[in-house]
């Protein structure tokens, strides 16, 4: 029997990734275990800013609506890319109780 000399696969991300306006700031786009609404509103108002300004936004949008990413990408958050049908592919918590108060 040989061995056989297993490489990891190469990492392939998007080129659009290493010119983000996010890059390095991953805590503003994805919540800490236990967050509250009001901090989470305020973590998606500040990386929404970053997002706006940012010359990849189109693409970042479009790869996690595409992906089903969980996190704030592209100017949307997981429950905004949701509502517009792009629902990531585990449950998104406190979905329900967003859309009930958007109804009231």
């Amino acid at each position: 029997m040989t061995a056989v000399d297993v490489q990891p696969a190469p990492s392939i991300r998007p080129w659009w990734m290493e010119n983000a306006g996010c890059l390095g700031k991953s805590r503003l786009f994805f919540p800490p275990p236990g967050e509250r609404p009001a901090a989470r509103e305020r973590r998606e108002t500040r990386a929404r800013k970053i997002c706006l300004e940012c010359n990849v936004l189109h693409q970042c949008q479009d790869y996690a609506r595409n992906q089903r990413e969980l996190g704030f990408w592209g100017g949307e958050s997981e429950i905004e890319r949701a509502e517009a049908g792009y629902a990531p592919t585990t449950p998104v918590i406190g979905l329900r109780r967003h859309r009930t108060a958007a109804t009231s």
